[in-house]
């Protein structure tokens, strides 16, 4: 099983948690938290696949689809507004 990346909204700003373990830092933009935890899961040597989420407005914690090396910023703006 995988472990979970949640990008979710914090009072500063922006923050990644990875099972149940907030990052250390906040983030200005969705998109440099998403950034800060795909760099942190690259970095991470367990084997295990990454599943990314993000924060619907009613709490629930929606997929965030693969890319695949797609760079265009507005894809994430459109699957989750800030």
């Amino acid at each position: 099983m995988g472990k979970y990346c949640d990008i979710v909204p914090h009072a500063t700003g922006w923050v990644y948690v990875i099972d149940g373990v907030q990052s250390a830092s906040y983030y200005h933009t969705y998109e440099l938290a998403m950034e800060a935890a795909k760099a942190h899961v690259a970095r991470d040597r367990s084997g295990r696949v990454e599943i990314f989420r993000r924060q619907a407005p009613n709490g629930e914690m929606l997929p965030i689809p693969t890319m695949h090396g797609h760079a265009d910023a507005s894809v994430l703006r459109r699957s989750f507004p800030a």
